[in-house]
């Protein structure tokens, strides 16, 4: 398969008998075509560089590629916590995605230290030790199947399965487009904006490292996807999702326990929410953070069980709209690059420095009529205008007259707040002439992007 899925067997002579594996027991008809029931032993020694070992079945690689799984397991030091982990992700991952789980089975072994002389001088199990001898190739068959079964190199499946993987493409793609599509001016991503420690970022991070979702945003979406992140204290008994209702939220539990509840088909609920089938369980003492509700942040749909809390905790919640505008606006915040590169002060900064400028854009709707600074207030905000918005800036001259000026997308003011130290005034008043978005940059935001960078370097404050 050109995904990389595992190759399918099938006769010469007709369409059977199509399996998708490489070892049978009493197929007959598959074995004349070379699948046979020898097992297949390979070895690889164990240097010091291993240090995690899976086994696992394919259920948990259905939608967790082997990077991912290995991801998950590196956050933990118990390995049988990495295990719960892989399984919970596993799990809720099938159950966005399936009505259905296949078996999910995961062994964990985390490596201490590895003797390598002693590993050198131990004997290594092989096909020819075991003299388990290797089936012959029957005359007339072609030259491909000889090659096939004289190769070591079995097909192993480093990605997602391919039609699991162009369904899930679709789908982001979808849940993109769709930005343009609904109707989402009422939702105030702004308000969402919440300021986060570092050690909560690195929290967060932990979380959505292996999750499908966010394996392809950029260094400024994942800052913005920190800044959007709802905290959220819970009780004990609290639902927080109910199994049949649509979804807008992912969730990730930062501390306390879960319940993940079922009902059948036909099922009536007692109010207990159907049969416990796992539990999520967060702590941040032992760094284990999982996930749910991953399917709300790409399109509305059905929740697949309800989540009960077990115990009082604490969630982090990322809602749908604000993560749809966050990795739908990457080409905007590019622009917004070319925009920062001709304020004065950041025109020595490195494309790099740029980047993270623009990492801390945050973004905000004005209506026609709106005041968004004001004449001699004291100021901390920079204002880019995105395409589609208008304003007339008015400012006072030192002979009293008024200056007045049209901005337009792609121009920007208040940059006069950046300079120098101490608190500063903004010299104009600038209102918006139209509905329109703009991108704010934090004066705050400014100098903890350059701090490290710069020291001293510049004449911000």
């Amino acid at each position: 398969d050109e995904g990389g899925d595992p190759p399918r067997v099938w006769s010469p002579h007709g369409d059977y008998p199509g399996t998708a594996f490489t070892r049978s027991l009493g197929d007959s008809i598959a074995e004349e075509l070379g699948v046979h029931a020898i097992p297949e032993m390979m070895t690889r020694e164990l240097t010091p560089e291993d240090k995690i070992i899976v086994l696992a079945s394919d259920g948990v690689f259905e939608f967790l590629t082997n990077q991912s799984v290995i991801d998950i397991c590196a956050k933990f030091t118990d390995p049988l916590e990495a295990c719960r982990a892989v399984v919970a992700e596993s799990y809720e991952l099938w159950l966005q995605y399936e009505l259905r789980t296949d078996d999910i089975t995961m062994i964990c072994i985390f490596v201490d230290d590895v003797d390598v002389n002693s590993a050198l001088a131990s004997s290594v199990l092989s096909a020819d030790a075991l003299d388990l001898g290797t089936p012959k190739a029957k005359e007339g068959d072609d030259e491909c199947c000889d090659d096939l079964v004289a190769s070591t190199q079995r097909p192993v499946r480093r990605t997602m399965t391919t039609a699991k993987s162009r369904a899930l493409v679709k789908v982001r793609l979808r849940s993109v487009r769709d930005v343009t599509e609904e109707s989402e001016e009422d939702f105030d991503v702004a308000s969402l904006y919440t300021e986060k420690t570092e050690e909560q970022k690195e929290r967060i991070a932990e979380a959505i490292r292996a999750s499908v979702v966010f394996q392809n945003i950029t260094d400024a979406q994942r800052e913005l996807i920190y800044k959007v992140m709802e905290p959220m204290d819970v009780k004990a008994g609290q639902w927080i999702i109910k199994q049949g209702t649509v979804g807008d939220r992912f969730y990730i539990v930062d501390e306390g326990s879960f319940d993940v509840r079922i009902l059948s088909e036909g099922q009536e609920d007692d109010g207990q929410g159907g049969n416990c089938v796992h539990v999520y369980e967060g702590s941040r003492e032992r760094h284990c953070h999982p996930s749910f509700g991953e399917l709300a942040l790409m399109h509305s749909a059905p929740r697949a069980a309800s989540i009960i809390a077990q115990t009082d905790g604490h969630l982090w919640a990322l809602h749908r709209y604000a993560f749809k505008k966050i990795t739908a606006d990457k080409g905007a915040r590019k622009d917004a690059e070319k925009v920062l590169k001709r304020i004065n002060v950041f025109k020595s900064f490195t494309s790099d420095e740029l980047k993270d400028l623009a990492a801390h854009l945050c973004e905000a709707t004005y209506g026609k009529g709106d005041t968004i600074i004001e004449e001699g207030e004291v100021g901390d905000t920079l204002f880019i205008i995105l395409p589609g918005g208008s304003c007339e800036s008015v400012r006072t001259e030192a002979d009293g007259a008024s200056k007045i000026s049209v901005l337009k997308g792609d121009d920007f003011f208040g940059e006069e707040i950046l300079k120098g130290g101490g608190e500063k005034k903004y010299l104009s008043t600038v209102t918006a002439t139209s509905k329109g978005t703009y991108f704010m940059l934090q004066k705050a935001d400014v100098k903890r992007v350059m701090g490290s960078k710069r020291q001293g370097g510049t004449n911000m404050a």
